[in-house]
């Protein structure tokens, strides 16, 4: 296997998705309550590089001088200067001297991720390996000991630490991959209108739509009146009140702070507005509307910000910003093209010269 080409490929694979990303951004740059879209990537699982038919070299194996841990909060940071720790990825298992987990609400040791709210979490993260598989506790309140033994309620679960045969010299990576599109839940600029029905979330919520499909969520709160006098989308969709449809068959209503329609002194109706300390459980379903994965809690939660009426909020796409990251995308397209081509022409000269030899 070439491994260069490889790597190039899946580089220029990755920043293939990552223009498609950038190119959609810059579309909806004038979209209200649009939110931009960002690729996250990661390397392949690093693998272990073994000597086939080769001398064995003794000086690549140092001696194991225990295990290096640190504990912040609920997450646990370990090294080693020899032997190897083990995880289970979607690319297969990969080996590191660096591992950092915390345990998840099975039990289970997973890597982990920061959430918008900077809280860890191990949704579509990886399992920990030890010796006998997956490693599972039955207390978060756990130690890891010198020699890599994880240990809990006082008895020896695993064992986190693999010494590899003296042909193995080290690892290595066969590139990156996509790991995910996230998306950019950043307030845009706030623009004054003057519309009553124009309406804008100063804070951290959704308005909720009643959709033939089911609940959808959206900050863009441009909306309107259809032939009922209902508040509904621009796309006809229904906009929730706590008490029914929101029907404004008066000329004279405000909207106040809370999201409460006020007709002639009286409050008639509220906006139903949406939190979610889970946004990444959120899914763009088009129309700017937001969808709930299915079988999950998003920890739906009350709005406790502002609603303006008379104003609507931009898209938080910074156009420059996003230029940029065009550019600097296409170079590194290019870069991988350029190193593909390369190794085509390498391998076309061997395949060549050394078949007259």
């Amino acid at each position: 296997m070439n491994r260069s080409m490889y790597i190039a490929a899946s580089a220029l694979l990755l920043n293939q998705k990552r223009i498609d990303v950038i190119s959609n951004n810059l579309a909806n740059a004038n979209t209200k309550g649009f939110k931009k879209d960002i690729v996250i990537s990661e390397a392949f699982p690093e693998v272990l590089l073994s000597k086939i038919n080769d001398r064995i070299d003794m000086d690549n194996h140092k001696a194991f001088r225990g295990v290096n841990v640190q504990v912040e909060e609920d997450a646990y940071t370990l090294s080693i200067n020899s032997g190897y720790f083990k995880v289970r990825t979607p690319a297969g298992v990969g080996y590191s001297r660096d591992l950092k987990f915390i345990i998840d609400d099975n039990g289970y040791l997973k890597t982990h991720y920061k959430d918008l709210n900077a809280q860890n979490k191990t949704d579509g993260e990886n399992y920990v390996l030890g010796q006998n598989g997956p490693i599972r506790v039955e207390d978060r309140n756990i130690e890891i000991d010198n020699r890599g033994n994880v240990i809990s309620n006082g008895q020896i679960v695993d064992n986190l630490i693999t010494f590899t045969p003296f042909n193995v010299i080290g690892t290595t990576s066969g590139g990156v991959r996509l790991d995910k599109v996230g998306i950019d839940y950043t307030e845009g600029t706030l623009i004054e209108t003057g519309n009553k029905l124009d309406l804008a979330l100063k804070g951290d919520g959704f308005f909720s739509i009643e959709t033939p499909e089911g609940i959808r969520y959206t900050r863009d709160g441009s909306f309107t009146l259809n032939s009922n006098g209902e508040l509904v989308t621009k796309e006809g969709y229904a906009v929730l009140g706590q008490y029914g449809p929101i029907v404004l068959s008066h000329n004279s209503f405000d909207i106040n702070e809370n999201g409460d329609i006020i007709v002639e002194g009286q409050v008639e109706n509220s906006l139903v507005i949406v939190s979610f300390d889970n946004k990444e459980y959120l899914r763009k379903q088009g129309n700017n509307l937001y969808a709930v994965l299915e079988n999950v809690d998003p920890g739906e939660t009350e709005f406790v910000g502002q609603v303006l009426s008379g104003y609507l909020e931009a898209s938080n796409v910074d156009t420059i910003k996003e230029m940029v990251s065009m550019i600097t995308a296409y170079r590194s397209y290019e870069s991988s093209q350029k190193v593909i081509k390369t190794q085509d022409e390498l391998l076309e000269k061997i395949v060549n010269e050394l078949g007259r030899v």
